[in-house]
């Protein structure tokens, strides 16, 4: 995807950092990856010094001086942090192999991980059984449930500057809608942000039902699920891209495990393996409901109002996407608060 955050790397530029992190080698082959809308990604292949074939990943974070939304200032160093936070967890992942903020090499911020083997989820759909869909599905369940024990100090984004972190879910959660709402307004995106601010506002007090703050990815969709085979099976190999991540309410990851498990609400699947690792029984109440339609009205708006750094095919279709997004949240928000 085209973004104008994504920075860019010669040939000669990787060759650098490979150099600056591994030594004497030779790089054999780079590819940058299409997808994503905010890093630049390459695969690196290289031979190290011993002569051993060696694969990488770098990531890239935006340069010096571009425009970016408030809530993505410094974003790699919080997506470094959950790496660490999951590193003795069950939740796999890529290992951080070496990370640069100095700038010396080129001019952003990047880190390097191994490079897994397989292929993610979304593009490997068609060629998982309908068992092996459930195997992978009782998995996941189980990475979110552990992801979800890890608790913060706060509520909110993972940012060194405490302005983004909050006592209480509620102010937080206040917090980060009107940080995205400013955003937008001043950039001029077109969305509907009185409408928004309408249908969330006789919510509010349900927010004060989430006491710890727990670790939320916000961004497990299949894409971000590498997965790989083991005896003729795929199995999930690592979770990526933890961008998005904050310390809140683990309802707010249910918006997207239903694209995975269809409907966490009627999941025995999900219910019984989040439970497994969680030590307490998953009740999910019409409370719960309402705050889960909300996350994903607050999704509709950070993909919003992301935009910014888009060209204009991809921002009109992104915007009518997340119109309409909007529209149904708001037809079903208005549905789930009749049984309040």
């Amino acid at each position: 995807m085209k973004s104008n955050t994504k920075t860019l790397l010669s040939r000669t530029e990787i060759e650098k950092i490979i150099r600056r992190h591994f030594g004497d080698c030779h790089v054999q082959q780079t590819d940058i990856f299409t997808e994503g809308w905010f890093n630049a990604v390459y695969a690196v292949d290289f031979i190290d010094g011993s002569g051993r074939p060696q694969a990488v990943i770098i990531k890239t974070g935006v340069e010096d001086g571009k425009y970016v939304l408030t809530y993505e200032r410094n974003i790699m160093r919080a997506e470094l942090q959950v790496y660490d936070l999951i590193r003795d967890t069950i939740v796999p992942a890529p290992k951080i192999l070496a990370r640069d903020f100095g700038r010396e090499i080129v001019g952003c911020s990047y880190f390097i991980m191994e490079k897994l083997t397989g292929d993610n989820w979304g593009h490997l759909e068609k060629e998982i059984s309908p068992e092996n869909h459930e195997q992978l599905s009782a998995q996941l369940a189980q990475y979110m449930a552990a992801l979800h024990q890890i608790k913060g100090g706060f509520f909110g984004y993972l940012r060194e500057d405490s302005s983004f972190h909050y006592p209480t879910w509620k102010s937080a959660f206040q917090g980060m809608v009107s940080l995205q709402m400013r955003d937008g307004e001043k950039d001029g995106v077109d969305m509907p942000y009185d409408e928004i601010r309408a249908a969330l506002s006789p919510y509010w007090e349900l927010f004060d039902d989430v006491k710890e703050p727990c670790l939320i990815d916000f961004d497990m969709w299949k894409k971000n699920i590498m997965l790989k085979k083991e005896n003729g099976v795929y199995v999930i190999d690592g979770i990526i891209d933890y961008e998005r991540a904050f310390f809140g309410d683990p309802c707010a990851e249910l918006v997207a495990a239903n694209t995975v498990f269809g409907n966490v609400f009627t999941s025995r699947v999900f219910k019984e393996n989040y439970e497994k690792i969680s030590g307490r029984p998953l009740a999910l109440t019409a409370r719960e409901r309402v705050r889960m339609i909300i996350y994903s009205i607050y999704l509709s708006l950070l993909m919003g109002v992301e935009v910014y750094r888009y060209d204009e095919e991809d921002t009109r279709t992104m915007l009518t996407h997340c119109r309409r997004r909007l529209q149904k949240d708001f037809e079903a928000l208005d549905e789930a608060a009749k049984a309040l």
